[in-house]
C-alpha cells in the first residue's frame, strides 16, 4: 500500500452514521442510490416467488422488510470505511495488493456492521480494536451482514470474496448487487441513454452473472428504476441528452454528414467537416444532390438564407451533444453555401442562434471560397468582415496565396486558411505553410486522399486534415457512437 497511507489513521466507528461518514463522498452518494433501487426491487420481489426456495429465504422475503432493504442497500459498503478513501473507489492501475485491499471491504463491513449491532454488548466481551461477530438469529441483523459481504458474488461462483454459486447467496445479497451493478452501468457509461444501455447488459447476463428469477424481478419493476435513475441523474457521471433544436426526421429531405479530421498521420479524430445533403429526388428514393447541384434553384428562390441556418442549426446541435458527451472533438467546420456570403448580413441571426444553442464560437467553422471572397463587391466585404469582427470563424477554402494576399487576409480578420489540393506535396508550399502558421493563421487540409497526401500535410503542421484517409461520412449518431467508442 503506497497510496499516502501513512496519512490515515483507522477508526474505531461507535455508530452507524459516523461510519457511513467515513466513506468517500462518492460512495456515500452511490449506496444512496443502491439503497432505493435495493428496495424497488426488493417490494417487486415479494410480489412473487423470488428467493423463497428455502425455509430461511421464506422468513426473509417479506414486503414487512422494505424499510430493511434500504438499509441493507444503503450499508453494503460500509466496510469501505476500513480503508483510506484512496481505496475506497476501484482503479484500473490497482496493483494485486491493492486489489485484494479493496475486495476486503466485503468481510470488514460485514463484521463492522456486526460490531454496530452489538454496541450494547458489555465492553468485557470484546477486545478494544478488535472487530468480533456474535451468532444471532435475529434476521435484519443477518440480512445487513449479507448484503454487506455477498453483494460481489454472482450466480455463477465468479464473484468474491468466497465464490459463492447459486442459492448459496442470500437472496437480499443478490438484490443488492444487481441494483448496485445497475446504478454503476447507468452512472457511468458513456452514452446518452445509460439507463437502458444498463438494463439490456443486465438482462442479458441472465443465468450467468444472475439468477433468471432476479433478472425477471429487475424486468417487472423497470419503470420503478427508472424513475430511480430520473430522480438522481444529477448525482451520476450520466450524459445528458441533447434537445436538439433541428428536428432529425426519418423522411426529411436534407441534413449533414460528417467526415473525420484527423491532425497526425495516425489518424487522431480533432474534429468532423459536415457536407450538406439533398434528398427527395422523385423517382429516385435514396439517392442524393450536392448544395452545388441545386445552387442556381437555391437563388432563383430566394432560400439561401434559410436552408444555411438550418444547416448551422444542426451542426450547433451536435457540438452540443459532443460537448455533454464531453468528447475530445475540438470543431465541427460546416460546408457553407457559397452564395450565404453574397446575401444581407445575417449577423443578427448569428446571434440568435448562439443565444438557442449555446455553443462556442471557436468550435464552430464555416467555409467561405477564396473565389468568393474574390468576387465579393464593398458591400459583401464589408458583411464578410463584421461577421469575423463578431467572432465567428470563417475558414478560407481553396486558398492559393498566390491568387490572393495573405496579408490581406489578415487585415480582414481570418485566422483560419485550407489550402488548394492542387498546392500539395510541393516544397514551396510547405515553406509557405511554415511562413503562414508564423504570422498566426491555422492552417486545415482536405484531400488527404493517399498516405503520402496525409504524410506531408501532417508533417507541415497542418491542424485538421480531411480526405478518403480520414474516413467514411457518417451521420451524427454515428459521430457520437464512434466518438465514444475511441475514447473509452
Amino acid at each position: 500500500m503506497a497510496r499516502n497511507e501513512h496519512n490515515w489513521k483507522r477508526k474505531e466507528y461507535e455508530t452507524w452514521d459516523e461510519a457511513f461518514r467515513g466513506l468517500a463522498p462518492a460512495v456515500r452518494q452511490q449506496s444512496v442510490r443502491v439503497a432505493a433501487y435495493t428496495q424497488a426491487l426488493f417490494v417487486q420481489a415479494c410480489a412473487g416467488t423470488f428467493g423463497t426456495d428455502t425455509g430461511e429465504g421464506k422468513s426473509r422475503m417479506r414486503g414487512e422488510y422494505a424499510d430493511l432493504a434500504y438499509k441493507c442497500g444503503m450499508y453494503h459498503q460500509l466496510g469501505k470505511a476500513m480503508v483510506p478513501p484512496e481505496y475506497q473507489i476501484w482503479q484500473k492501475d490497482f496493483t494485486e495488493e491493492e486489489q485484494a485491499v479493496y475486495k476486503k471491504y466485503t468481510t470488514d463491513g460485514r463484521l463492522l456492521v456486526a460490531n454496530l449491532q452489538e454496541r450494547g454488548v458489555r465492553a468485557r466481551e470484546r477486545r478494544r480494536g478488535e472487530l468480533v461477530e456474535l451468532p444471532t438469529k435475529n434476521i435484519p441483523w443477518l440480512m445487513i451482514r449479507e448484503s454487506c459481504e455477498q453483494h460481489m458474488e454472482r450466480w455463477n461462483g465468479s464473484g468474491y470474496p468466497a465464490g459463492r454459486m447459486g442459492n448459496a447467496i442470500s437472496p437480499i445479497a443478490q438484490i443488492v448487487g444487481l441494483a448496485k451493478e445497475l446504478d454503476r452501468l447507468a452512472s457511468e457509461t458513456k452514452s446518452e441513454n445509460p439507463f437502458d444501455e444498463a438494463y439490456q447488459l443486465l438482462t442479458a447476463q441472465a443465468g450467468a452473472y444472475w439468477s433468471e428469477d432476479l433478472v425477471s424481478v429487475l424486468k417487472q419493476a423497470r419503470s420503478k428504476c427508472r424513475a430511480i435513475y430520473n430522480k438522481y441523474i444529477h448525482y451520476t457521471m450520466t450524459l445528458p441528452k441533447t434537445i436538439p433544436l433541428v428536428e432529425r426526421r426519418k423522411d426529411r429531405v436534407m441534413g449533414l454528414q460528417y467526415r473525420p479530421m484527423v491532425s497526425d498521420a495516425q489518424g487522431t479524430v480533432v474534429a468532423y467537416e459536415a457536407f450538406p445533403w439533398f434528398g427527395g429526388i422523385p423517382e429516385r428514393p435514396g439517392e442524393t444532390e450536392t448544395a452545388q447541384e441545386l445552387a442556381a434553384m437555391f437563388n432563383r428562390k430566394e432560400m439561401v438564407p434559410d436552408i444555411s441556418f438550418y444547416f448551422l442549426y444542426e451542426a450547433a446541435d451536435t457540438l452540443v451533444r459532443i460537448e455533454n458527451c464531453k468528447l475530445k472533438i475540438r470543431a465541427i467546420l460546416l460546408q457553407m453555401l457559397p452564395e450565404f456570403y453574397l446575401q444581407p448580413t445575417q449577423l443578427q441571426r448569428f446571434n440568435q442562434m448562439f443565444k438557442d444553442q449555446p455553443v462556442s464560437r471557436e468550435n464552430l467553422l464555416l467555409t467561405i471560397p477564396m473565389e468568393t471572397i474574390l468576387a465579393a463587391n464593398k458591400g459583401q466585404t464589408e458583411i464578410i468582415e463584421r461577421y469575423l469582427r463578431n467572432g465567428i470563424r470563417l475558414v478560407v477554402d481553396g486558398y492559393d496565396p498566390a491568387k490572393l494576399p495573405a496579408e490581406k487576409l489578415k487585415t480582414m480578420g481570418f485566422l483560419y486558411l485550407r489550402l488548394d489540393p492542387a498546392l500539395h506535396l510541393k516544397q514551396e508550399t510547405a515553406n509557405t505553410i511554415n511562413q503562414l502558421r508564423q504570422e498566426g493563421f491555422t492552417l486545415l487540409g482536405c484531400g488527404a486522399d493517399t498516405h503520402d497526401a496525409l504524410g506531408w500535410l501532417a508533417a507541415c503542421g497542418v491542424a485538421y486534415m480531411s480526405g478518403t484517409m480520414t474516413g467514411v461520412p457518417v451521420s451524427e449518431d454515428e459521430l457520437i457512437r464512434d466518438s465514444l467508442a475511441r475514447e473509452m
